[in-house]
């Protein structure tokens, strides 16, 4: 597709609207030097407390640790408009939540100290604080002295004309409107304001054509099946979307508490795997399974010798699952049942339970029965958190009878997730278990991962 100019837009243009401004004050400070203290800011509070202190608290340990990779994980993936105070909210609910995660630990370790931890959570907020408002100044300078990032508006009615001409009129967002794009615009390039540049079906192209960094989706004329695909594309083509919910006029909190001028938007993050923090997902699998398989190291020798003395050798069960993309791999699970007198096919359940010893019902009720699956994951055939592997006969069968099924494998499968802490495992609904799964991949997060392993733990503590 050609694009032709336009009375509002010539496409071989770069209008830099700020171009001739005087450089404002400040911005010769680094942004990503900003973003590197905020940070560290986590991570030198273990030091700190421990020259204060005069010992190495592991509450303190894993509060930076954990501190430290949700805010990566934030920073990574979060987009930003113009909304300091909401952001702060979330800064102080990465905060609580590293909180709770140290101080699982501590109560597991029959840790002592946990003063201390409290007065170090407490204190690295104005510390953070200070970080956090660094980082929105110096993006917030910076703005005024860079080119907007191109943007296409999809819709053509009331709300997209309202957010061409509030972008229009706000630099400080940053945003400069390209074009149009909508199947059937109520209104004329005139009113709009911005050229209309074709219908949904030519948007992953329009991105592509007229380096588009961001797409705003102000309502459109469009059927829900073409928008999604057509969004899902242009997402390929690495723009953000950022979405004007429906019926926002009746009050509307979105996840992200962004708004452009008073029009409430949400951004619509981008597949997991493509996302920059993705990577620290296998760090956080590593950091916490080390540490793991470390702490747990007593009780996978007891249960190890228990499993020997009640049902002798092999102590491990191995069974050939699939995790991401369709790839096999060999689960470890402690024995729980005694060698069947016949051969069980792959393709049957172990529904004989006259088979499972004390030991193993009680391994089986607390989930202990997985512990060796760390292993698993140190080897990189698993996450922490992700779907549940399942047999390959079992997989090719429900896949068949759902189609969504197959889209679980786009992510490692875990030793725990989001379908399992909702009560979803065993002999529960496969469908619904299907829905927990893709929730959980489509809203993939750090903070999400470690909220699930907090509430499996907890599950877990229920049968102590």
């Amino acid at each position: 597709m050609t694009l032709e100019a336009g009375p509002y837009f010539e496409p071989d243009s770069h209008v830099d609207i700020v171009s001739e401004r005087p450089r404002p004050p400040f911005a010769w400070i680094p942004r990503d030097a900003v973003l590197v203290a905020e940070l560290l800011t986590p991570l030198l509070v273990i030091p700190a407390a421990t020259v204060i202190t005069g010992r190495v608290d592991l509450g303190v340990v894993v509060f930076g640790v954990a501190l430290f990779a949700l805010l990566a994980s934030w920073r990574l993936s979060h987009q930003r408009l113009a909304s300091r105070i909401n952001a702060t909210g979330t800064l102080f609910r990465r905060v609580c939540l590293s909180y709770a995660a140290a101080s699982a630990v501590s109560v597991i370790m029959n840790e002592a100290h946990m003063r201390t931890l409290l007065v170090v959570a407490v204190a690295s907020v104005p510390f953070l604080m200070v970080g956090h408002t660094a980082l929105w100044a110096v993006e917030r300078v910076k703005r005024l002295g860079q080119p907007k990032k191109r943007t296409l508006v999809v819709g053509g009615g009331v709300i997209a004309r309202r957010a061409i001409s509030v972008l229009a009129s706000h630099g400080e967002y940053g945003l400069q409107v390209v074009g149009v794009v909508d199947d059937d615009a109520k209104f004329t390039p005139a009113e709009l304001g911005a050229t209309l540049l074709g219908g949904l079906a030519d948007l992953p192209e329009l991105v592509r054509e007229m380096k588009a960094d961001v797409v705003v989706v102000a309502y459109s004329s469009g059927d829900q099946k073409s928008m999604i695909g057509a969004l899902r594309e242009a997402m390929a083509e690495g723009a953000s979307i950022w979405v004007v919910p429906r019926l926002f006029e009746l009050g509307w909190k979105g996840s992200s508490g962004e708004h452009i001028w008073g029009l409430p938007v949400m951004y619509l993050r981008s597949p997991a795997l493509f996302r920059p923090q993705w990577a620290l997902k296998r760090v956080f699998d590593l950091v916490l399974t080390g540490i793991g398989v470390l702490v747990l190291s007593p009780v996978l020798l007891l249960i190890s010798a228990a499993v020997y003395l009640d049902l002798g050798r092999p102590i491990f069960h191995r069974q050939r699952r699939i995790t991401r993309e369709g790839r096999p791999f060999e689960l470890l699970k402690f024995r729980t049942m005694r060698v069947a007198e016949h051969k069980v096919e792959s393709t049957e359940w172990a529904a004989d339970e006259t088979r499972i010893t004390r030991l193993g019902g009680f391994l089986r009720s607390s989930s202990l029965d997985e512990l060796p699956q760390l292993f698993n994951i140190l080897k990189g055939e698993m996450s922490l958190v992700g779907p549940r592997p399942e047999r390959p006969h079992f997989v090719n069968v429900f896949s068949d009878l759902y189609p969504e099924y197959s889209s679980r494998h786009r992510l490692p499968a875990g030793l725990t997730g989001w379908a399992q802490v909702h009560g979803l495992r065993g002999d529960t609904s496969i469908e619904e278990r299907t829905a927990f799964d893709n929730y959980y991949i489509e809203n993939w997060s750090l903070s999400k991962d470690l909220r699930i392993l907090l509430r499996t733990v907890f599950a877990c503590f229920r049968y102590r």
